[in-house]
């Protein structure tokens, strides 16, 4: 199945496009695009998706290959040539300060491949012996060195976001050197050592961050020589710990050729496709099957949902097959992470958006997941299980991998930073979930309020086979039980009603039994309730009554409120209440029934004052006189012959 529309190109910021006197830079630590007209001279004009635009004006110096700001936008930096970089400072107003003042590597000879701000003074530089870190003092007009890191570079890639830099000793290679800046180190990473078969060239890296987590992604091509240049999927090594490691492989369903970019979305992989115009979409949280080479653990990913293609910012209507509003990938992009596309010829600056309804698969359950995992996601998972409670082909099987991954999420969050409990001595029908992925915390948290009241309730309303409802409920008090959260009352009420209504006595008094249906006095009461329709109600009532030890006044009180006395003086005798319940209350409840309740309730008393005074008669402090009375007017005869039986049924 086809997601197409997933993803949008959101309205463009516009700019000056690339001309003859026009040069267009793109920063992308401040996702910044510069349009700069005849060296700064005429004018340089700063856009950006989410930041106010900047202009100001700079003396033509010459060709400007490079140009930045500080992550507070105080300091700006150009480069006009290999080995040097001019700073000016910017006032608080955003005025420029025209006077410079300029950075010179430590080997002045050694041109600057490329370089990042790590914080609002701190310059890291990469030439063609090492890296070299500096510190800027505005105030002073001045650059200090501070350390430097010796090591050959050919070219280096750079992620300002986390102060990462991979460098690589050679044009195509097949080890690659990692760095970490920290606080003005620079820490020197294990290698990444793809196999003397692999070599890899600069288009070929990229550094991303997906779920907190910062990984090396590198191209895997094609084993064959004829399509050497073909790409078969990603390799994503992890930095964590300081350690580097082949952490999971992204496999394509076909080799991607030509111009490839890759992209990160809400702790989405996107790869584009520039000769298909198509892009696939990878979750590393979702999808994946546990691997083992030469001692290495990774995991193997194929694409989460189908191919899809960007669409046209407001798309309503999407084609099928790259029809309707989506739109072909020009030559003209340039893609960078994680989510900004430019246009440097055409003077457009895309951001990448997504339509989460429009996300489609042929497994209902990696769907959920995929949701769980998107931090706009709670509503579009409420309304896909919505959906799924209405087709009869969405397994109860499905229900129970979804759910077991909701209560999974809702556990994560409660217990952050702790392992989630299980009860490993319940399982649901179709066991316990195991997804073989490392632990990853969803974005989406949906309580089972939300799941009663967004799912459950309509499906009855909108005409849903109640059976059908039922059975979805027992998965969801399955998936509970398996993490050790307590059901909703209102979950186990609904359980109980569609029992009643569908018949199904026999499962509800299983589900009870084994402990699924957790205990409480008003489930009890209910319960008892059903002793007409279900005469085993009542033992199950008096056996949770017992588990819980302190509900047997409340299930005595429903009898009474439903006029059943006998059964409520019954309950008190079981329940080893009898001997202190009182008499005036069971009397008067039972007056207005019919005779013989009355006269089996009054001679329930009497015998309990025979046994604890000696006694039939009644004590002063009972206040049962106009009881004595009335059941003297009703059943005895003139010569004290009583008219009836007596005893409690």
């Amino acid at each position: 199945m086809n997601s197409y529309g997933l993803l949008e190109l959101c309205e463009p910021v516009t700019f000056e496009p690339v001309g003859p006197v026009t040069a267009v830079f793109y920063d992308t630590k401040n996702r910044q695009v510069f349009s700069v007209r005849s060296g700064g001279a005429t004018g340089i004009v700063v856009k950006s998706p989410n930041k106010q635009q900047k202009s100001f004006v700079l003396e033509d110096k010459g060709p400007i290959l490079s140009i930045k700001f500080c992550p507070n936008q105080q300091i700006l930096s150009v480069q006009r040539n290999p080995s040097t970089l001019d700073l000016h400072n910017f006032d608080a107003g955003g005025q420029i300060d025209a006077a410079e003042y300029t950075l010179v590597p430590k080997n002045k000879t050694s041109p600057i491949h490329s370089y990042m701000w790590t914080g609002p003074t701190e310059l890291v530089t990469v030439t063609d012996i090492g890296l070299d870190v500096y510190s800027v003092v505005p105030g002073k007009k001045l650059v200090k060195y501070l350390r430097s890191s010796n090591t050959s570079v050919s070219w280096a890639n750079v992620c300002p976001d986390n102060c990462i830099v991979v460098t690589s000793s050679k044009q195509e290679t097949n080890s690659l050197q990692v760095w970490s800046i920290r606080n003005g180190t620079i820490v020197k990473l294990p290698t990444i050592e793809t196999g003397s078969g692999h070599l890899v060239k600069e288009k070929e890296v990229s550094v991303i961050n997906v779920y907190s987590r910062t990984f090396i992604c590198i191209s895997a091509k094609s084993d064959t020589e004829e399509e050497t240049e073909t790409v078969k999927g990603l390799k994503l090594y992890s930095t964590e710990n300081d350690q580097i490691a082949l952490a999971h492989c992204l496999n394509f369903e076909h080799p991607v050729s030509g111009a490839m970019g890759i992209q990160t979305l809400d702790n989405l992989i996107l790869v584009h496709s520039l000769q298909a115009s198509s892009t696939l979409i990878f979750d590393i949280a979702v999808t994946g099957v546990r691997n083992q080479k030469e001692g290495s653990l990774y995991y193997d990913h194929n694409p989460v949902l189908g191919k899809t293609s960007l669409a046209n910012f407001g798309a309503k209507n999407v084609g099928a097959e790259f029809g309707g509003n989506s739109v072909d990938y020009s030559p003209t992009w340039v893609v960078f992470l994680p989510n900004i596309i430019v246009d440097a010829r055409n003077g457009q600056l895309f951001t990448v958006g997504m339509k989460l309804k429009r996300a489609v698969s042929g497994n209902s359950g990696t769907l959920c997941n995929f949701l769980l995992h998107r931090h706009s996601g709670k509503q579009h998972v409420l309304t896909h299980l919505k959906s799924c409670l209405a087709d009869p082909g969405v397994s109860l099987q499905q229900f129970s991998m979804m759910f077991q991954e909701i209560m999974r999420a809702y556990c994560s969050h409660q217990n952050s930073g702790e392992q989630t409990p299980i009860y490993t001595g319940m399982v649901g029908c179709y066991g316990k979930l195991e997804t073989g992925l490392p632990a990853i915390q969803c974005a989406v948290v949906i309580d089972q309020s939300e799941l009663y009241t967004a799912v459950l309730v309509p499906a009855e309303q909108n005409g849903v086979q109640l059976k059908r409802i039922q059975a979805v409920v027992v998965e969801l008090l399955l998936a509970l039980a398996i993490y050790k959260l307590k059901p909703r009352q209102f979950i186990l009420e609904m359980f109980i009603n569609l029992a009643v209504k569908t018949e199904q006595y026999y499962q509800m008094h299983q589900y009870i039994q084994y402990g699924v249906v957790t205990d409480s006095k008003h489930l009890a009461c209910i319960i008892l309730s059903l002793e007409n329709v279900y005469p085993p109600a009542r033992q199950i009532a008096l056996d949770m009554m017992s588990r819980l030890g302190d509900a047997a006044e409340e299930l005595i009180e429903v009898c009474l409120a439903q006029g059943k006395v006998v059964e409520a003086l019954n309950l008190a005798r079981e329940t080893g209440l009898a001997d202190t319940i009182s008499a005036r209350k069971y009397l008067e409840a039972s007056r207005n029934l019919e005779p013989l309740v009355y006269f089996n309730v009054f001679s329930f008393f009497e015998e309990r004052n025979v046994r604890l005074r000696g006694t039939p008669n009644f004590a002063q402090e009972d206040n049962c006189h106009e009881f004595v009375n009335i059941f003297k007017t009703l059943y005895l005869c003139e010569n004290g012959a009583v008219t009836i039986g007596s005893g409690v049924q």
